[in-house]
């Protein structure tokens, strides 16, 4: 999929398949504290009336904190997606799946908020957000 990026170059943005909806429960793989969240919006998300709107890898999505630190629970907090067990393609061809949906908490620039990242992180992720990628230790 390409879009149209300032006077007519376009850049090629892959497109992968949005495993988790409005509603579900990601681990948190970062040191902040939280340990589950819950999905309730996802930005930029374009669908239908009436449907629920859904994340993939990558995506920046509003969350609130289920379990966790005390300070965080029931808060409205912005993570990005890293792992989703939906198999989503590549552009090579490769299929890639994870065990478990997990995201990473970031403030509204885009920063994380922890400082560490367990476990392997998807290469979509890289390419939208270095500053996640650089705390990561693990890419696949």
């Amino acid at each position: 999929m390409s879009r149209k990026v300032g006077r007519g170059i376009r850049k090629f943005i892959p497109r992968i398949a949005r495993g988790l909806p409005i509603g579900a429960k990601i681990m948190c793989t970062d040191n902040s504290g939280a340990k589950e969240l819950k999905l309730i919006t996802v930005f930029g998300y374009k669908g239908k009336l009436r449907k629920l709107g859904k994340a993939g890898v990558g995506d920046l999505v509003n969350v609130s904190v289920t379990k966790g630190k005390q300070e965080l629970r029931k808060q409205v907090l912005q993570a990005i997606i890293v792992r989703q067990r939906k198999p989503y393609r590549r552009p090579d061809g490769t299929w890639m799946q994870f065990e478990d949906n997990a995201a990473v908490l970031v403030k509204p620039g885009g920063e994380p908020q922890g400082s560490e990242l367990r476990g392997p992180m998807a290469r979509e992720v890289t390419l939208k957000w270095p500053r996640v990628a650089a705390i990561a230790s693990k890419i696949v």
